[in-house]
């Protein structure tokens, strides 16, 4: 059964009034009365009547008898269809949210979010309301205690106010709409110094610098009447010169702006900075990102108006910023990567760790960081690539757009990355990545079953890898890519060589940590592997290839003979995104081993029919294990569950 609608609306943004069912209901003609519903309403709880009586009737002869006359004055007018809205018992009062709106609670709940995932509309409507003012006309000559707690949530508005405003700036889709939000915004905070400059900023874009100057000696004016400095003004004003936009580098570019400490503890500003040199240097190693030097990047603020200018200023795409927080023995550090050509939050996390040796932390949390940004950036780059022209894209676009079809591991999507792939090859001679994905792309032909010469595509993935490699050394993909080929060529030794380059190149390369613990797992070092795959999971938990993480692990314990483990394990991979045919294969497998005979005969059957012709065989050319007696293991399960032999 549906809940009813409350048919009662309270509004106290703006005029205060109260509808029952959208007719107006005349408000009681006391003052006190008024501001009883008022506090009762904002409070949302049971108040006990002591507090009450306290609040508006300290100095009254008989204080309990005046809020039993304010309480038969409200009673009529909270009566409604479906009951009596005031709750009222011989401790407490209450009103009743099932029966009752109240426009405050709407706006709190809707705001109380670190990201706001409000509609454009919605916070136009809300700031509208706020805008209005805040519980009008409920001031009170008597009441201390009450005057305390007006203003107290009257400031808890405005600083609500502020945060609409700023979201609406950052938001505004032209600079005339900025401009407009700003004088709000100033007007809210007449003497707020940020606020003026971002106002300045506007005026000057939108109406000439003379218009613009007028503004600031009006500013100046209300500064010296206030006796307050106006040196910081004067000097954004000088600061207002004209950015010249440089021009974005071909491959993702981005800038670490800063990590701002909100605590008071010593070592937070030490952590905060630290953060931010490490997450430069850490998101240096990967080669597919133009990184901002922190001597550029550490002068600009990360104000929710500035990042547009300061995309501008180092000409990059992307920017990241965070905060640091400290309390007792732990951190919490949140970080937020945001699109500076269209102002929009690509990603934002808060990582949580306790507080040790303070340099461990700092690198932990880099690496992290960095783990997460560079395939959330990747993603972001793929989807702008999605939406143009083929033939519009540069190579780098080819490549990211190529990346996001090869996660896909299908035959059809491994195809498309490949025209991708040697389209950037056409755009660009010479670039190594190009040829990382190109091995990337024979690899998944030989891995996936969707070529008739799998040995030639092993060749060719061998071929693309050894040319990324020679043509950056550096770069940690061409090593991945080599490695991986290696290991489809059952060079377990020199494959594990490979990636663990990859890793010393970039050691928050998520996906080397995984193909390395992929690989220790087909090469009978089990010990090593688990670890590794922690590691991959732990710097990536929302990667493309958890499945394959989650997959390898489920192998090595099979192979130590933790079949239960391994079998917990394989479902849990073959529910991830992206997961494959081979993936429900060794789920079948693992299962079998664990004597869960009926669930593993129904993956098997899945693999196969995702598969026609799918096999044993087929399995252990994508999964060559080093040591004959744990191929044999897995094909024994792999028989059991179903999978039939192949031709051999």
């Amino acid at each position: 059964m549906n809940n009813p609608v409350p048919s009662l609306f309270l509004r106290l943004l703006g005029d205060t009034a109260l509808l029952c069912d959208g007719v107006f209901r005349a408000l009681p003609k006391s003052r006190k009365t008024r501001a009883l519903l008022t506090y009762l309403a904002i409070e949302a709880r049971p108040v006990r009547r002591e507090v009450l009586c306290e609040l508006y009737w300290e100095s009254a002869a008989d204080p309990r008898a005046a809020l039993r006359w304010s309480l038969t004055q409200l009673r009529p007018l909270l009566e409604t269809p479906l009951g009596q809205a005031l709750q009222a018992d011989a401790h407490s009062i209450a009103l009743d949210p099932s029966l009752l709106v109240v426009d405050v609670w709407d706006v709190k709940s809707l705001l109380k979010p670190e990201t706001l995932q409000v509609s454009e509309a919605r916070l136009r409507a809300i700031e509208e309301a706020l805008g209005a003012g805040y519980a009008a006309d409920l001031e009170l000559a008597t009441g201390h205690r009450y005057g305390l707690w007006l203003e107290g949530e009257r400031e808890t508005l405005r600083r609500m106010h502020r945060r609409v405003l700023d979201e609406q700036s950052a938001r505004a889709s032209s600079p005339a709409e900025a401009l407009s939000t700003a004088r709000k915004r100033v007007a809210l905070d007449p003497l707020d110094t940020e606020a003026n400059a971002r106002l300045l900023e506007r005026s000057v874009e939108v109406d000439g610098k003379d218009r613009a100057r007028t503004a600031l000696e009006g500013m100046r004016a209300l500064y010296r009447a206030e006796g307050l400095s106006d040196h910081a003004l004067v000097a954004s004003w000088r600061g207002l010169e004209p950015v010249a936009a440089l021009e974005l580098p071909d491959k993702p570019s981005v800038a670490v702006l800063g990590f701002s400490d909100l605590g008071g503890h010593e070592d937070g500003p030490v952590l905060a900075e630290g953060l931010s040199a490490d997450l430069t240097l850490t998101l240096g190693r990967f080669r597919g990102l133009f990184v901002t030097a922190r001597a550029s990047s550490v002068r600009l603020a990360a104000g929710a108006d500035e990042l547009e200018r300061a995309g501008r200023m180092l000409g990059v795409r992307y920017l990241v910023h965070g905060t640091t927080q400290r309390l007792n023995r732990r951190v919490r550090v949140t970080a937020t990567l945001v699109d500076a050509q269209r102002n929009v939050v690509v990603w934002s996390e808060h990582f949580d760790r306790a507080l040790g040796d303070l340099f461990s932390v700092q690198d932990d949390v880099s690496m992290a960081i960095a783990s997460a940004i560079e395939p959330e950036i990747a993603r972001a780059e793929a989807e702008r690539a999605g939406l143009k022209a083929p033939e519009d894209l540069s190579a780098w676009e080819c490549y990211h757009r190529a990346m996001w079809h090869c996660y896909h591991f299908t035959a059809q999507h491994t195809e498309q990355a490949y025209q991708l792939f040697q389209r950037a090859l056409v755009l660009e001679k010479g670039f190594a990545r190009a040829h990382a994905g190109l091995s990337f792309t024979h690899y998944s032909r030989a891995f996936l079953n969707a070529t008739p010469a799998p040995d030639a595509a092993v060749a060719l993935a061998l071929d693309h890898g050894q040319t990324s490699v020679e043509l950056d050394e550096r770069d940690a993909m061409g090593h991945w890519t080599l490695g991986r080929a290696r290991f489809l060529a059952r060079e377990h030794d020199q494959a594990i060589q490979s990636v663990r380059r990859s890793i010393d190149i970039n050691p928050s390369f998520s996906q080397g940590h995984y193909a390395l613990g992929f690989m220790e797992a087909h090469s009978g070092l089990q010990q090593q592997a688990l670890p590794d795959l922690a590691a991959a999971e732990r710097l990536s938990p929302l990667d493309p290839l958890l499945f394959a993480v989650e997959g390898s692990r489920a192998v090595s314990l099979a192979i130590e003979g933790r079949f239960d483990e391994a079998a917990a394990w394989s479902v849990r991979a073959s529910s991830e995104p992206n997961a494959h045919f081979h993936i429900q294969a060794i789920a079948g497998a693992c299962l079998a081993m664990a004597g869960r005979q009926t669930e593993a005969l129904a993956f098997a059957q899945r693999a196969c029919r995702d598969h026609p012709g799918y096999s044993i065989r087929i399995f252990e050319r994508s999964f060559p294990q080093k040591f004959a007696q744990h191929q044999a293991l897995m094909a024994k399960a792999l028989r059991s569950a179903g999978v039939p032999d192949g031709e051999t």
